[in-house]
């Protein structure tokens, strides 16, 4: 994606007012991350989407209701309930009955949901190799240093600090 000009994206996050991009080049890399592991997910016989191997993890640990999720993920009920039509369609997750409170119905994978889960833990331990390496390469454990970055934010919010700038 050269931009020899300066005028497009890559001007955008590389000029002068590169910081202020944070976002745009983080979210860039993570669709990129998302996009180059599908085809070896998929060669690890794994057919659920990657944006939803977090929920899957958490699932193989126990049921869990939708707000549960919610909280644990730090997403929207919405898009709990939106990964988890998908993941029933998979034929990897159903409803759950609580048997100690009728009106709880966590989710549950089913034994196709477990054997993907742990497909999905295995892969998972692969590619956090991976990214230990390109850590290594490029001088910086960015899995800690985005770990501080949030911390930083859960200090101070990022309006609190634009504010006093």
């Amino acid at each position: 994606m050269a931009d020899v000009d300066g005028n497009g994206l890559d001007g955008l996050i590389h000029g002068e007012m590169a910081p202020g991009f944070i976002g745009l080049l983080l979210g860039r890399i993570v669709d990129r991350l998302v996009d180059e592991g599908v085809p070896p997910a998929h060669e690890a016989g794994i057919a659920a989407p990657p944006r939803t191997f977090s929920m899957i993890i958490l699932l193989a640990r126990a049921s869990q209701t939708v707000t549960e999720l919610a909280q644990r993920l730090g997403v929207t009920h919405a898009a709990v309930i939106k990964t988890e039509r998908m993941l029933e369609k998979l034929g990897l997750v159903e409803r759950g009955q609580d048997t100690g409170d009728a009106r709880r119905k966590p989710l549950c994978l089913t034994a196709q949901g477990e054997a993907e889960a742990v497909r999905i833990a295995e892969f998972m331990a692969r590619v956090s190799r991976v990214y230990a390496g390109l850590f290594e390469e490029i001088g910086v454990d960015l899995f800690a240093a985005a770990r501080a970055f949030d911390a930083a934010l859960d200090r101070e919010g990022f309006a609190e600090r634009y504010r006093r700038i």
